[in-house]
């Protein structure tokens, strides 16, 4: 059964994100939306981590973990759920 995380009782927002990060997982997919900072210069991005179960981020290995930046506002935040809403139905 899919989510829909713009509608479910923990839906994921910009202002939520801005200040913690935000995890979650379907199936053996996990995931964590965070506000970073890429470098000294850079610009402060919206990242989507995402690594696969049943280990949580920090004792993943880090050659398993992959991340898309997206900017940090809105269309950033639809464009990252969005993703994770296709990578779910992907695992149905």
């Amino acid at each position: 059964m899919s989510v829909d995380l713009r509608e479910s009782l923990y839906k994921i927002s910009l202002n939520y994100v801005k200040k913690e990060p935000y995890t979650g997982s379907f199936g053996d997919q996990r995931f964590k939306l965070e506000k970073f900072v890429p470098g000294e210069d850079a610009e402060t991005v919206l990242r989507l981590w995402l690594w696969p179960g049943p280990l949580c981020f920090e004792k993943t290995e880090e050659e398993k973990r992959s991340f898309i930046d997206y900017s940090m506002d809105q269309a950033g935040l639809d464009a990252a759920v969005d993703r994770l809403m296709e990578m779910q139905e992907e695992v149905k």
